[in-house]
């Protein structure tokens, strides 16, 4: 199975991730300056740039059933761009490059990798497809994220964030891999955040949801639900301590479904089966973000997977974060 990870937020969007996703866990409320409340934006923005790093150990066929399908490592840095055209109105964009590696059993597109001796083969062949579990890193640019998002105050010191975000492969890289850097396929998603920070108390909490429209991919699509949850205390004006969960659910055939239609993974439904299993997930973690001066804030991740089903067992992920506003 293929990494799929990717949180963003609807600042950003893990991935911008509503992602690119809702909400990149990383991007900190510390850019508030002790505060949720803002004033003017217009003419300003942040140029971001993030690493993360994530240890998956097999594959959760459902939650309760962890297969020993081998071992990998997802690195990425992510560069996040975004500037307020109006106090109201914000445009973004943002690409990861993405490095993985896995070790175990591998996707063999045709029979000439010496990895790939007793595997069946695809039926036709896949020569286009770059071969990549072969134990090494291997990395490229993933997809572009761009989207455009209304900021806007209510009644109770309540912050309303509704965004629209696409991301669009950014080229045509190897997606029937254990080490691909993603699937290769385009999403539009809708999202909406609400923030709010507690009358004469240090605590916020920001709630998003989204939904994310994927390209159909033989005979199903993977659109999919998002939800966001995180719980912040801003300890003074420069640090911020948050607690956080985010999962995804949706479309998509479950690893038991589609087994059977596999032909003994040699057909189109094995060479496309990362682009159309569900992936759902959820995941659990805790953060913090210091801001520097006036205009630097550098955050700090770490969460793991407590559900999933059809997906990579993602056993932890840590993240590390610079921001720069102007």
């Amino acid at each position: 199975m293929r990494f799929t990870r990717q949180p963003w937020r609807i600042k950003t969007g893990a991935l911008a991730l509503l992602f690119l996703l809702l909400s990149a866990p990383c991007a900190g409320a510390a850019d508030r300056g002790g505060s949720l409340a803002e004033g003017s934006a217009k003419g300003h923005g942040s140029l971001s740039i993030g690493y993360q790093s994530t240890a998956v150990d097999g594959l959760r066929s459902s939650n309760a059933n962890i297969i020993d399908a081998g071992h990998g490592t997802m690195r990425s840095v992510q560069i996040d761009l975004e500037y307020f055209l109006s106090d109201a109105w914000s445009v973004r964009a943002g690409i990861p490059y993405v490095s993985n590696v896995f070790h175990g059993s591998p996707h063999c597109p045709t029979t000439a990798p010496p990895q790939c001796a007793g595997v069946k083969p695809l039926n036709p062949q896949r020569p286009e497809s770059r071969f990549q579990d072969d134990g090494r890193y291997h990395g490229t640019w993933q997809d572009w994220t761009i989207g455009v998002a209304h900021h806007s105050s209510l009644r109770g010191n309540h912050l309303l964030t509704t965004a629209l975000t696409a991301q669009v492969p950014s080229r045509n890289y190897t997606f029937f891999s254990n080490a691909a850097a993603g699937q290769r396929i385009w999403k539009i998603g809708a999202s909406v955040e609400l923030a709010h920070q507690f009358a004469f108390s240090n605590f916020y909490y920001r709630v998003g949801y989204g939904y994310v429209y994927t390209e159909r991919v033989l005979d199903t699509r993977m659109s999919h639900h998002k939800l966001d949850l995180e719980l912040g205390y801003f300890a003074n004006e420069r640090l911020t301590l948050r607690t956080f969960a985010m999962g995804k659910q949706g479309q998509g055939y479950t690893l038991k479904e589609l087994g059977p239609l596999t032909d003994g993974r040699s057909n189109d439904y094995w060479y496309h089966h990362d682009q159309i299993i569900v992936h759902d997930f959820a995941e659990v973690g805790v953060g913090a973000d210091y801001r520097i001066g006036g205009r630097y804030t550098v955050s700090a991740a770490y969460h793991s997977m407590i559900w999933g089903r059809s997906v990579n067992n993602f056993d932890h992920a840590t993240e590390l974060r610079l921001t720069r506003e102007f």
